[in-house]
């Protein structure tokens, strides 16, 4: 998951697909590449109290010089009180530290670490997520897509937001052969959607023309409190009795066109 801007809500998108992905009877990795931790806060995931001890347990840690399979190590189940959620997402949890991860740009094959750490790990999963922080061009979005299949973009109807999104699109297309030739973008998905509103509508367009219609999750996101609730409270949408079930409802149909998506460009029939 990635957008070059901040605040679109990619974290957000992020938590309501691996929660939704859970209630589908799905086991999910979700992978925390983002310095600043929401995901990891969002998902409840415990590191310990003291602070000399969090990096060391974090993916921070892992990525300074990770042998084969070490991400297993620092992973830790989601917090969430609802088994359907703690028993079936699994999270690598973010810290500060990340940031450092630009010093070690220039070792060889640097840009390949999540992907060795994560080797004999993620078959144990039916889906792995990787939530990217908001930039372009770092060694942490390097590091991501190198170990990816699939970008998602989440996309607020927003003239920055779309254009960020765009950035995201040329660069994949610019360095898949130097990066990761077999990453794909998956689509794109329309994010905190008011279908009144003119500009959104505008928006709406560019985003489609960015790849095509077909590239465009047809569920749009609107935005609704339970989707705040979800990210100030840290729980799953069903958590909020008002409209999380709605919400929720959005992200069920939201993680079936993902699913749907991915096997059709696996398949070749995309």
């Amino acid at each position: 998951m990635a957008n070059h801007k901040g605040g679109v809500g990619k974290t957000g998108t992020v938590q309501g697909i691996v929660t939704a992905a859970a209630e589908a009877g799905h086991r999910v990795l979700a992978v925390d590449m983002d310095a600043q931790g929401n995901l990891t806060r969002r998902l409840r995931a415990r590191l310990p109290e003291a602070p000399e001890d969090r990096a060391a347990a974090s993916l921070a840690s892992v990525l300074q010089r990770p042998a084969l399979g070490e991400l297993g190590r620092i992973l830790v189940p989601c917090g969430y009180d609802d088994p359907v959620y703690r028993d079936r997402i699994t999270v690598a949890p973010a810290h500060l530290d990340l940031e450092l991860l630009s010093l070690t740009a220039g070792a060889a094959a640097s840009e390949k670490r999540l992907l060795r750490a994560m080797q004999g790990v993620v078959e144990n999963f039916d889906l792995v997520v990787i939530d990217c922080p908001p930039n372009l061009l770092s060694h942490q979005i390097d590091i991501a897509w190198s170990a990816a299949d699939f970008l998602i973009l989440p996309c607020e109807p927003g003239y920055d937001s779309v254009e960020a999104a765009r950035r995201i699109h040329e660069r994949v297309e610019r360095d898949r052969h130097t990066l990761n030739p077999d990453l794909t973008i998956a689509g794109i998905i329309v994010n905190r959607f008011r279908p009144n509103l003119r500009i959104h509508q505008r928006r709406e367009t560019d985003i489609l023309n960015i790849r095509g219609e077909e590239h465009v999750c047809p569920v749009r996101i609107h935005e609704l409190v339970a989707l705040k609730n979800q990210e100030e409270l840290a729980q799953p949408l069903r958590a909020d009795r008002i409209d999380g079930v709605k919400a929720a409802d959005q992200f069920r149909d939201v993680y079936a066109w993902v699913t749907k998506r991915i096997n059709a460009l696996m398949e070749g029939t995309a």
